[in-house]
């Protein structure tokens, strides 16, 4: 159907399918869709739902990537995506929100490690896999501008009706597929004729071994931990981003006549009940917020270059904590705090994958990164929990300054306590060679 690509075209054609898994149309009203009606408990019980699936699906869907083809597990995951948000346009209710978060997080884990996989096992095979997190991170850029110019569309469409943000991003997922289509098979996958059950695919036995014998122990051990709970701390902090523009900037935005609904006894009635001016202000708001993140993505490469590994790798988290406690006493940090918020993730996860890549062998690399998504949903469940109940009872800025502080507790302990990506020789059988830092 397509014409193999190799090089600089194969490339291109990497980052137009990171182009097409981008949810902006409806990131920027997601939690304002779900607060109509809705409490912050109840949204935080989804997140919840979403990561103990996570959890639960993390294993069996890497698996499947590394049986099956990297590429099949990618399409089967445009496939969950495109229906879980058609679903938001058909039905409503916590029940079938609860159904939805479930196809969502299927969607999530069959991508997580099987789209770092590929792109590692493509470049060993066709390029260089020391190009990994250039071209990971770039990939991160091109899906974050693509994702701010969909937020203000996406601002304007909810105003229209609350649902056409949703059924503008199917549409736009759906091109997923085509793009997928283009990309090469790695080459264990590319032989239909070959042995289903050769040397180069674990079964679910060595599959257990492989995550024991890798995470289990150094180097990647405390790396694992460490950054596991920043991204779980960080995922559930942005949930809160529409309602701490509610709760801190509210009263900058009535003075411009942009009005927030008031009179409402909560937090999560009041972001429920906001109006068209709002919903737009807010895709402006993370459209610009997406446009300066993209950054994080496109100069990973280079921050790894200049701090090393180690050094990437747990400063970023740290200063991101320190951010998301700011707004709690200073209301108009807020921007810088969100800033923060939305590029340390991009910034920080391709220099980490790129450490993990070059220190596990390439049978089993997919099961490997969905081991390491399972551990950040893990704690993300407990977290995401809590947060609602915090927000519910005090403010969502209140909750977010309580992330914050937790990650530097426990972060700081896994530092004190474990070696964060220590230097080391990388795994022999990929081509890679580079060193951590």
């Amino acid at each position: 159907m397509f014409r193999p690509a190799s090089g600089r075209g194969l490339v291109r054609r990497y980052y137009l399918y990171r182009a097409t898994i981008a949810v902006g149309f409806i990131t920027p009203i997601f939690t304002l869709f779900l607060l109509r009606t809705l409490t912050f408990t109840q949204v935080g019980a989804l997140s919840a739902i979403y990561a103990s699936l996570s959890v639960v699906g993390e294993i069996p869907t890497g698996y499947v990537g590394d049986r099956l083809g990297r590429r099949a597990s990618l399409l089967l995951s445009v496939l969950f995506t495109v229906v879980s948000l058609a679903g938001f346009v058909l039905a409503s209710g916590f029940r079938w929100y609860g159904f939805l978060y479930a196809l969502w997080a299927l969607a999530l884990t069959l991508r997580s490690g099987s789209m770092d996989a590929w792109l590692y096992d493509t470049l060993t095979e066709r390029l260089d896999s020391e190009q990994f997190s250039r071209i990971r991170g770039r990939g991160d850029a091109v899906q974050k501008w693509t994702a701010a110019v969909s937020m203000v569309a996406g601002g304007l469409l909810y105003g229209l009706h609350p649902t056409y943000p949703f059924v503008a991003a199917v549409g736009f997922n759906s091109l997923g597929f085509f793009a997928l289509l283009s990309l090469p098979k790695n080459r264990q996958y590319a032989d239909r004729g070959s042995d289903s059950r050769s040397a180069d695919r674990l079964d679910p036995l060595e599959t257990v071994s492989v995550i024991r014998t890798y995470l289990a122990r150094p180097p990647l051990r405390a790396l694992v931990l460490y950054i596991g709970l920043f991204y779980a701390v960080l995922g559930v902090s942005h949930t809160y981003i529409q309602p701490m523009v509610v709760e801190t900037l509210g009263p900058y935005a009535a003075t411009i006549g942009v009005q927030v609904p008031a009179g409402v006894p909560t937090a999560a009635a009041r972001v429920g009940e906001a109006g068209a001016a709002l919903a737009l202000g807010l895709g402006v708001l993370y459209a610009a917020l997406t446009a300066v993140a993209s950054a994080g993505g496109y100069y990973a490469s280079a921050v790894e270059d200049r701090l090393g590994v180690r050094r990437a790798v747990v400063v970023v988290p740290a200063l991101t904590a320190v951010a998301l406690v700011g707004p709690l006493w200073f209301a108009l940090v807020v921007l810088p705090t969100f800033t923060t918020m939305r590029t340390a993730k991009p910034l920080v996860q391709p220099i980490v994958n790129g450490y993990i890549n070059d220190h596990v062998e390439s049978v089993g690399r997919a099961t490997l990164l969905s081991a390491v998504s399972m551990l950040h949903m893990i704690l993300r469940t407990p977290l995401a929990l809590a947060a609602g109940m915090v927000a519910d009872a005090t403010t969502a800025t209140t909750a977010v300054a309580a992330l914050g502080g937790l990650f530097l507790v426990a972060g700081g302990a896994v530092w004190l306590f474990g070696e964060i990506a220590p230097e080391t020789v990388a795994a022999s059988g990929d081509g890679a060679s580079k060193s951590a830092s």
